[in-house]
């Protein structure tokens, strides 16, 4: 990590209250843990949830939260009107490509 970085977060740090401080010093020593334990960074319950139901709902925007299908959709709109219609608050919202779709992107 650059120094620069590094200093950054400690001057962010130094505005938080002993008890934000504690929190931010439990959450780190709890993500070193599950890193050390597992011998790397476990991932995302969205990303899980992706690897298993990709045939499911393949050619379609899906709206994810907490590892769960909240909302899904012909267009990145409306699975974000059925997510919050389901109540989800920060969905992940992503297309899923079918296996033989072509991908394009660019400007």
């Amino acid at each position: 990590m650059p120094i620069a970085v590094l200093n950054e977060l400690v001057e962010k740090a130094v505005v938080l209250t002993s008890a934000e401080r504690r929190e931010l010093l439990r959450l780190l020593q709890e993500q070193e843990q599950e890193i050390e334990s597992n011998g790397k960074k476990n991932p995302s319950p969205n990303i899980e949830w992706l690897k298993e139901h990709r045939d499911e709902v393949a050619g379609k925007y899906v709206a994810l939260e907490d590892g769960k299908l909240v909302g899904q959709g012909r267009n990145i709109r409306e699975a974000d009107q059925e997510a919050k219609r389901n109540g989800a608050q920060k969905p992940l919202l992503t297309y899923v490509a079918r296996e033989d779709e072509e991908l394009w992107g660019g400007w």
